[in-house]
């Protein structure tokens, strides 16, 4: 009786797993008739991959891919022959089921199977299957189409995950032999779609993923200045400011005439309040790139630390590069109104005849800011906040009449 149970047992067992062989060809058969049924294909090769015996074949997994490649191939020839085929939805879809399923399938392929003799044994054949086809996915680029229908629809995360399956082809190792690398060249356009695919990272606030391409883009000189911006916000959404730092500090170095990696240095260390670093990195850019910026921000660096001769000594050098800027006019008015206050300051405590002569000097200091204010008013007398500095000056200093025209 016993010997009946387990007898029994052994049929059930190499019955279910001939069920399961057979769904494997039952799909095959499926995509391979006139009108493919693709929807009963996936739900019989659905139970070979969940059963314990079809499972591990690649076999398996190999049919499960050839489903969407066969559905894509489909909509690609109506595409060629004008009857449709315009659905990128569906064809990236397939195409990206059929990628994964093929990884699994190669995987198993390749894993050695070792006989009686302790010999291993892997199949190459089916190897050989999956990468004939991996290659024309390259060559189509329906994942790449796919990708950019779905950042259409600011479907970011997908989008990312198409970009990435599309651009690890040409690594896969299944991919190595020359003749398939001479036909997935990581040319120009395979380096679009690299910055592509970090911008969607980014935008999918998947920030470590795009500073990962980012970074390489950068050392592959592919875009390097966009790159490199788009590295360091990485960092900064991260909130790893040490590492953004980093980055700003390697692209003022590699990229010295790229105002906008000094400018965002230097802000960065103005708001921590070390502006003696600031200074240093902006006398470094004015030795490479003497923007008129840069002394500009020196100079207002240097007048809020209430070095006053330095900040003059800037402006005059400002000047002697464009004498037709009328910001540099004003700001160099502003340190004669600032010197003048600490002035003011320092002699509130002085008695009345000390304070009469202090007096005297402080409206000298602000007589000396005048003509630069008037310049400035000059140049651009539609600027309201050269016009509101010049009256105050005029009404700090005495001077009545032109006071009056200029509020008039």
């Amino acid at each position: 009786m016993k010997r009946s149970l387990f007898l029994a047992a052994v049929v059930l067992v190499c019955t279910g797993c001939f069920a399961q062989k057979a769904n494997v060809r039952r799909a095959e058969t499926l995509i391979s008739a006139e009108a493919p049924d693709f929807k009963g294909a996936r739900a019989v090769i659905a139970e070979a991959l969940q059963n314990d015996e079809t499972k591990g074949q690649a076999k398996t997994w190999f049919v499960a891919g050839l489903i969407g490649y066969t559905q894509n191939q489909t909509e690609y020839v109506k595409l060629q022959e004008g009857k449709g085929g315009q659905d990128y939805v569906l064809r990236g879809a397939a195409v990206y089921e059929s990628y994964n399923y093929w990884l699994k399938a190669d995987e198993i392929a390749m894993t050695p199977v070792y006989n009686k003799k302790g010999k291993a044994k892997v199949d190459t054949r089916t190897r050989k299957q999956i990468a004939d086809k991996m290659v024309e996915y390259f060559e189509h680029r329906e994942l790449i189409n796919y990708a950019y229908d779905l950042l259409d629809k600011q479907e970011y995360a997908k989008a990312y995950d198409m970009f990435k399956a599309y651009l690890a082809l040409p690594d896969l190792e299944m991919m190595q032999d020359k003749r398939y690398q001479e036909r997935m060249p990581k040319d120009t356009l395979y380096e679009l779609f690299q910055f592509q695919s970090a911008l969607t990272a980014y935008n999918a606030a998947m920030y470590q993923e795009a500073a990962n391409v980012f970074r390489t883009l950068v050392d592959k000189n592919v875009k390097a200045v966009a790159s490199a911006q788009f590295l360091y916000q990485s960092y900064i959404n991260m909130q790893d400011s040490a590492t953004a730092n980093k980055v700003l500090d390697e692209c003022i170095e590699r990229f010295p005439t790229e105002a906008w990696f000094v400018q965002n240095r230097i802000n960065n260390l103005v708001s921590a309040g070390q502006m003696e670093d600031a200074i240093i990195y902006l006398d470094r850019a004015i030795a490479t790139d003497p923007q008129i910026q840069y002394y500009l921000l020196k100079a207002s660096i240097l007048d809020v630390q209430q070095r006053f001769d330095e900040a003059i000594a800037t402006y005059e050098e400002a000047l002697a590069r464009d004498n037709s800027n009328a910001d540099i006019y004003y700001n160099y008015g502003v340190v004669f109104v600032d010197k003048a206050n600490k002035m003011n300051d320092d002699a509130a405590y002085l008695d009345a005849k000390a304070y009469k002569a202090a007096r005297k000097n402080i409206d000298e200091t602000l007589k000396q800011a005048l003509p630069y204010f008037k310049k400035a008013y000059e140049m651009d007398s539609e600027n309201f906040t050269y016009k509101r500095q010049l009256r105050a000056l005029y009404y700090r200093l005495g001077m009545t009449n032109e006071y009056n025209a200029l509020s008039d």
